[in-house]
């Protein structure tokens, strides 16, 4: 029977000064090992940081998905390495206590180790960030595991769906439907856990399957349309609060329309102006002393 608990993060006083200690990889691994569920969420800036790292999510994810969540991008194949490191560089900014996971993008890593280690280099450097992903389980993804993990560097795996490789997969589909395709996920995943990885996500996978990996691993699992049965879950926070007006997938649960809420606000802000309800004097304007402003007319007119 799994349990809900926040990651607290620790008050650390260090020669008089108070600051938030950053949940570390053994937190997670306690909550992990405890039976208790995990929650991550995205975050694309430093705004949605702030959100997210003082909510009770457990960890937050800096996912390629901001490049159509917040770039406006059909896919998370466009953005370039260095408009992706910007994005990270925000969120990073903006979270103090969250383990923070960051995805490493597409063409930032494949061309050659030398590229995969200073594209990570750069990503670590921004501070904060404590683990980076890569999507899938082939024989360059393994090789860029272990150096990364070589380099220091915890690593998350990602199976089933893979946006980065939508194009190979025939679009964004549910993997692992057959009993041939889930093996292969299951094998998939055991080699991303002997190869180094520290946690798992597993998207749009079928629930039984995404159980059974889940049941057969020592590493935690993050699933997103894959069930209620792996170690933890994950949303793009655009998704979770509405924050744009498209259809949204079905696995995903809205908890709020900031899209309407936003609309309708600005609407009432275009009002307010039009009806000369804003700004107004009381609320909304700086005071002068009467006197002066008698004062400044007269040296207005002296000067004429």
């Amino acid at each position: 029977m799994f349990t809900y608990l926040k990651l607290t993060p620790r008050l650390v006083i260090n020669n008089n000064r108070r600051y938030i200690s950053q949940s570390t990889l053994s937190d997670i691994y306690r909550s992990y090992r405890e039976g208790k569920k995990l929650s991550v969420i995205t975050a694309h800036d430093f705004i949605t940081a702030r959100i997210a790292d003082n909510s009770n999510a457990d960890m937050i994810l800096i996912g390629d998905s901001l490049a159509m969540t917040s770039h406006g991008y059909p896919s998370t194949l466009q953005i370039e390495t260095q408009d992706f490191i910007y994005a990270a560089r925000s969120v990073a900014s903006g979270t103090e206590s969250k383990f923070l996971i960051c995805d490493l993008p597409f063409g930032s890593f494949e061309g050659s180790t030398q590229l995969c280690a200073e594209t990570a280099t750069k990503l670590m450097k921004i501070g904060q960030i404590n683990s980076l992903k890569l999507e899938g389980a082939d024989s360059l993804i393994i090789d860029r595991i272990k150096l990364l993990t070589s380099m220091g560097i915890p690593v998350t795996g990602h199976l089933g769906l893979q946006p980065q490789k939508f194009n190979l997969l025939g679009g964004y589909k549910v993997q692992g439907r057959s009993s041939n395709a889930a093996l292969t996920l299951f094998n998939e995943a055991k080699i991303l856990q002997n190869a180094g990885c520290k946690l798992l996500v597993l998207e749009c996978v079928p629930e039984k399957i995404a159980q059974y990996i889940t049941e057969n691993l020592n590493i935690p699992t993050i699933g997103i349309g894959s069930g209620k049965f792996t170690s933890g879950q994950v949303l793009v926070i655009a998704d979770a609060l509405g924050m744009q007006d498209k259809k949204l997938p079905k696995f995903v649960k809205q908890y709020a329309n900031i899209y309407n809420d936003a609309l309708n606000a600005l609407n009432q802000y275009d009002s307010d102006i039009k009806q000369l309800q804003f700004p107004n004097s009381t609320d909304h304007t700086y005071k002068m002393n009467d006197e002066e402003f008698i004062e400044f007319k007269k040296l207005v007119e002296q000067g004429n």
